[in-house]
């Protein structure tokens, strides 16, 4: 049973989740609401396809809310149960082309691939996407399709919903292979005629003999060869072996020569040692080792007095710094008694404490003068106000008075003005003084500490000029103490050096005596295993003469048996195509007999083809026949016909129903005499009919629009069926329609739809 379906951004379904019920749902709305696309999405859930999209009517950008705005993604979940099992598959699509899908049976995954997923719904819902399209979903106003073909073209599509169309397909393969089969028989019975069996059977048996006799002469051939080979493999491993023994022999006598040459060489190097009077190696190490003993005292010797040498220089070098440093100091402290000129920083003091008690008076009359000033202004702003009375005393001024006093203040404070600019001058010139001085205090004091810092420069100074002159003296004196010890160090050393060389002498002499005591015993050596190789250049030269000979008449032989193995191999290969020609004659022969017991076969199996397709048609039109006149007094609402019927013709499914005009037993064709709401209700029975028989185990029905051309009495039997005879039959119904009438129907689950067009809106649904 479908559980529910749940949509996002699908056609025009932004967010949508439904519920379905067992037994009849319905969908209602206005054309364009997004009723159809919910049954295209439930189709689409389980197959990944429905018949728009399967027929290229839409593609998959299609799919994906395009309005108010182009929507990238969309998915499409679906929840239904089966075998007491809950299944859940989802499927999202992009406007990139990728598209995915899972599986999920009681909330563990079952598969996650779009091709495994519909193999896995197969599986369960035992209905394949093409058996679903034809069985259970009927498309909008495709209720009547049948009625609307041509005749062959119903026999097919009919013949296709039952299935019967492989029986069909296999009856014309049949006829096809048959007469293949002849075909191909007539052409092996042709080329079985075009040759001659007997001759070439003849043909055949005088190659094998003739091949017989000639492996009978490479037979003989061969053992001759065989002998020759046999002798020239063992002159081979003779010449081989004197080849060896001889190129022992002569590397032997290489050798003896090399071995007396070098006995030559040291006995001349022996006698030169001898003549020269080279010392044995005991003396000559004893000497030796004296002579490096007195060597390391003297290097010893050396270095103490270069250590010596060194350290004299290093004082030197410091009393000499030491002293450039003195000199340095003279001359700065010169530089500071020059900068000093002979003032002192007291003297320089003094004159400042005088001066700054003057600048200190100046600045004190320089005050009282502009107080003085400030009063007269302080006077004048008072008289200024028009007051009656002196305002210190108090007393009665008249205008002349006031006007007198204001002019005597005002000529007074001009006075004060330029005697205040002049002190003011005088004060800032003794100030830039004051500081000139205080600086030049500052430097005093400076050259001052300068040059007490320096103490008895002079004193130090000459004491260290006295102190270099020792230290150059002992200097010079390391120096040749020095030099005397290197000299006798070196002397020591070419003792040693020459001492080095006679031990390298005497050893030399041992190693070319024990080396030519050596070489003698090699050379004796040697001697005796020359002796014991007897082959000559000679023996060699004939046994190479056995071995060429030898190889000649093996080449001569095996010349012959190619010859004979080529003539045999031509002999060969025509027996074997006389003998394949034979194999294939036979087997042609053997081939046509199988073919004509093949064709009888075939056509058995023709015929019972034809026979299992009549006999199942039967089965499947009673079957089906049966449930339309169960359900049709259900559908149709009124007397005049009594009974519906699908017949099978030769080329044709002819849809009729019983009517009293053609008589007790009259029969007529919906197509011919139905009007259009009749041939959609003779359509409807149809349709029930071929989901109930054709898929049993999966008792859904989806219908859309199946009203359409009913009128209002065969909409009142139409909503009656649908809620009470459809559901006895089928699990689920699912209805969409456009008619407000069946959102009447007591027992079914309705959804309305509704959707803003003018604005592209999305779906909007309630449950009714």
């Amino acid at each position: 049973m479908l559980e529910a379906i749940e949509l996002r951004n699908w056609k025009t379904h932004k967010s949508t989740k439904l519920s379905f019920a067992r037994g009849t749902n319905i969908l209602v709305g206005q054309m364009g609401a997004g009723k159809s696309s919910i049954m295209d999405a439930i189709s689409f859930a389980l197959f990944g396809t429905y018949p728009a999209l399967q027929h290229r009517r839409v593609g998959v950008d299609g799919l994906i809310t395009n309005r108010p705005e182009q929507q990238q993604e969309a998915s499409v979940s679906l929840e239904f149960g089966s075998d007491g099992a809950s299944y859940v598959i989802r499927r999202d699509l992009s406007l990139s082309g990728a598209t995915k899908a899972t599986l999920s049976r009681d909330g563990s995954y079952l598969q996650s691939q779009p091709q495994r997923v519909n193999e896995e719904i197969e599986r369960i819902l035992k209905i394949d996407y093409d058996l679903f399209s034809r069985a259970v979903y009927s498309e909008q106003n495709r209720l009547t399709y049948f009625l609307e073909l041509r005749p062959s073209e119903r026999k097919s599509q009919i013949d296709r919903l039952l299935g019967l169309d492989r029986f069909a397909a296999a009856q014309e393969n049949a006829t096809t292979l048959i007469n293949r089969i002849k075909d191909a028989a007539g052409e092996e019975e042709k080329a079985v005629a075009s040759f001659d069996l007997e001759k070439l059977k003849a043909q055949s048996e005088a190659a094998r003999a003739e091949l017989g006799r000639l492996d009978a002469d490479r037979k003989s051939i061969a053992d001759e060869a065989k002998r020759s080979r046999a002798e020239l493999e063992s002159g081979e491993r003779a010449l081989a072996e004197a080849k060896a023994k001889y190129s022992a022999r002569v590397a032997l006598q290489q050798k003896l020569a090399e071995l007396r040459s070098k006995l030559d060489m040291l006995e001349k190097e022996i006698s030169g040692a001898s003549s020269q009077g080279v010392e044995g190696k005991e003396a000559v190490l004893k000497r030796l080792e004296e002579a490096r003993s007195r060597f390391e005292e003297l290097r010893k010797d050396e270095q103490r007095a270069y250590e010596a040498e060194k350290g004299a220089l290093e004082e030197a070098a410091r009393l000499e710094s030491e002293l450039k440093r003195a000199g340095s100091d003279m001359e700065e402290m010169a530089k500071a008694r020059k900068e000093l000129g002979g003032r002192k920083s007291e003297v320089a003091e003094a004159e400042l404490e005088g001066k700054s008690k003057e600048a200190a008076k100046a600045r004190k009359e320089l005050e009282a003068a502009k107080a003085e000033r400030d009063e007269d202004r302080k006077w004048i702003a008072e008289l200024e106000k028009h007051l009656a009375k002196c305002p210190i005393c108090e007393r009665e001024l008249s205008d002349d008075m006031r006007d007198r006093i204001m002019g005597e203040k005002r000529r007074h404070i001009g006075s004060l003005e330029a005697a205040i600019s002049e002190r003011e001058k005088r004060a800032m010139d003794m100030e830039r003084e004051l500081e000139a001085m205080s600086r030049e205090i500052q430097q005093l004091k400076v050259a001052e500490a300068r040059i007490a810092g320096y103490g008895d420069i002079e004193k130090r100074a000459s004491l260290l000029k006295a102190k270099a002159a020792e230290a150059k003296e002992a200097n010079e004196k390391a120096k040749k103490e020095k030099e005397t010890a290197s000299e006798a160090a070196i002397r020591a050393k070419g003792s040693v050096a020459e001492l080095e060389a006679a031990r390298e002498r005497a050893e030399r002499l041992e190693r070319h005596k024990e080396e030519r005591k050596a070489l003698e015993a090699e050379a004796k050596g040697r001697e005796q295993e020359l002796l014991a190789i007897k082959v000559t250049e000679q023996d060699v030269e004939r046994l190479q003469g056995s071995v060429t000979a030898a190889n000649g008449r093996l080449r001569e032989t095996e010349a012959r048996l190619e010859s004979l193995e080529a003539l045999a191999a031509e002999k060969r290969k025509q027996l074997e195509e006389r003998e394949g020609q034979v194999r294939l004659i036979e087997g042609l022969q053997r081939s046509v007999s199988r073919k004509k017991g093949m064709l009888s076969s075939i056509a058995m199996f023709k015929d019972a083809l034809e026979e299992t397709q009549v006999a199942l048609r039967t089965r499947l039109i009673g079957s089906i026949n049966s449930i339309m006149r169960e359900i049709w007094p259900e559908l149709y609402p009124y007397g005049d016909y009594r009974s519906i019927t699908l017949e099978p013709t030769s080329d044709d499914y002819v849809l009729k129903v019983k009517t009293s005009r053609a008589g007790e037993n009259g029969w007529e064709e919906v197509e011919a005499i139905g009007s259009g709401g009749e041939k959609s209700i003779a359509c409807l029975a149809m349709r029930v009919a071929f989901a109930l028989v054709l898929v049993p185990n999966l008792r859904w029905l989806i219908l859309d629009e199946p009203t359409h051309n009913i009128d209002q009495r065969g909409l009142d039997k139409f909503v009656k069926a649908i809620n009470e005879v459809l559901p006895r039959l089928v699990e689920q119904v699912f209805i969409i329609t456009h008619d407000e009438t069946l959102k009447q129907v007591a027992n079914a689950k309705v959804y309305v739809l509704d959707r803003d067009k003018e604005q592209g809106g999305s779906t909007r649904i309630e449950a009714y």
